[in-house]
């Protein structure tokens, strides 16, 4: 059997060591650690492997609370203590920034609750059973709690295991905000079935896409900004983070901002938490259901210097100059060419760039640096014990 040092880690949070000066990807563990591996795939440039056993462990390991965490997919950071776990999104961004821009950076990054903190969770369903993933495949691996999930979303998961049949199912998602619960089964059940047992529990409930009990939408609460949660709508997960993250949107902003654009703009959450700060926002967003969001939740919060478009960036953005401030807040995938050239040929003073995928960030950011400086750049850990970090960063016009 093989046995390796693992000496540091990738962007995904694989440790990475090597067989014959050949790199290995090994799950679940972390620099500093010895293991023997098992499992061992020969790529044509590398190898990746799993842990077999143990054999000295690093000093940055902990024990992991979740007794799924060795085969599950959800996390892949919670054997290592939450310092280090921000020590190393840290010096992730840093790299990949250093790789892919050729920009030094030093950010600081913003802790959070490490247990707990997800409003959202989505379950897969396999022959009646319910759980999530395992790490690289579609495998699934039957839970009873999620450690990462609100306790509300937890016994609501308690109770439809121990008396409902889900052989039927494919999917079953779990909404927790304010503590209004709503729930989305996919796949085929008896609607009264599901009514009965979680009619007292919760605020709403789907079947696909109709909403057989309770309210279609809930309310969520950022500061004292009110928003619409429908079945289909994305909102952040992390609800303590996303206020942080929008606060931190603020500080990038000149008081009083002029003509505010935000691109990418959803159901209109950013744009509304910032409003009072700024003259006037245009949002912009192809969703056709999430511009209806934002107009309930511009009415909703009654403000007045916002308006919305659907429809292509592109299309909507040519040669307009008036903007002074752009906030951009793109899929993981990040800007397509067309954007970025674009934002290059409008005279925008300052972009603030939201994301959720350091690699597309710096990629964009490389382009964008023809025309525009990074300023400055903040992190926030928005998904404890996963890879995940968010960027927001601050770019002017040279």
């Amino acid at each position: 059997m093989e046995k390796v040092l693992i000496e540091s880690m990738n962007h995904t949070g694989e440790g990475i060591g090597k067989i014959d000066k050949k790199i290995v990807f090994v799950r679940k563990t972390i620099p500093g650690d010895y293991v023997e591996i098992t499992n061992l795939n020969d790529y044509k440039k590398y190898y990746r492997a799993d842990i077999k056993k143990i054999i000295e462990k690093s000093s940055k390991r902990i024990e992991a609370k979740c007794p799924y965490y060795d085969k599950c997919g959800g996390c892949q950071l919670m054997n290592m203590d939450y310092n280090n776990q921000l020590e190393y999104k840290k010096e992730k961004v840093i790299n990949i920034m250093k790789k892919y821009a050729n920009i030094d950076i030093n950010p600081q990054i913003i802790p959070s609750e490490i247990y707990n903190y997800r409003n959202k969770i989505t379950l897969q369903v396999q022959d009646g059973l319910l759980g999530l993933y395992e790490s690289g495949s579609n495998k699934l691996i039957e839970i009873n709690e999620c450690l990462l999930a609100t306790p509300k979303t937890n016994n609501i998961i308690k109770q439809i295991k121990n008396n409902l049949d889900l052989v039927t199912l494919n999917q079953i998602i779990i909404k927790d905000f304010s503590d209004n619960i709503m729930i989305t089964f996919k796949g085929k059940i008896t609607k009264e079935e599901v009514i009965s047992l979680l009619k007292d529990k919760v605020s709403s409930i789907y079947i696909n896409d109709s909403c057989i009990y309770g309210e279609k939408s809930l309310i969520e609460t950022l500061d004292k900004y009110k928003y619409y949660i429908s079945s289909n709508s994305f909102f952040q997960i992390n609800h303590n983070q996303t206020i942080k993250l929008y606060n931190q949107v603020i500080k990038y902003l000149d008081k009083k901002e002029e003509n505010v654009l935000d691109l990418y703009c959803g159901t209109g959450s950013i744009g509304i938490y910032i409003s009072k700060y700024c003259q006037n926002i245009t949002g912009i967003e192809i969703n056709k259901s999430a511009i209806e969001d934002a107009l309930k939740n511009k009415e909703l919060n009654n403000i007045k210097n916002i308006k919305f478009k659907c429809g292509n960036v592109n299309k909507l953005l040519k040669n307009d100059n008036h903007y002074t401030t752009i906030i951009l807040d793109p899929p993981r995938s990040g800007l397509d060419k067309q954007t970025i050239n674009t934002l290059l040929n409008i005279k925008t003073k300052k972009i603030i760039y939201v994301s959720c995928d350091p690699i597309t960030l710096s990629r964009d950011i490389n382009t964008l640096k023809e025309k525009y400086q990074l300023k400055d750049i903040t992190l926030l850990d928005l998904f404890p014990n996963t890879y995940h970090v968010e960027s927001i960063c601050l770019l002017e016009r040279k």
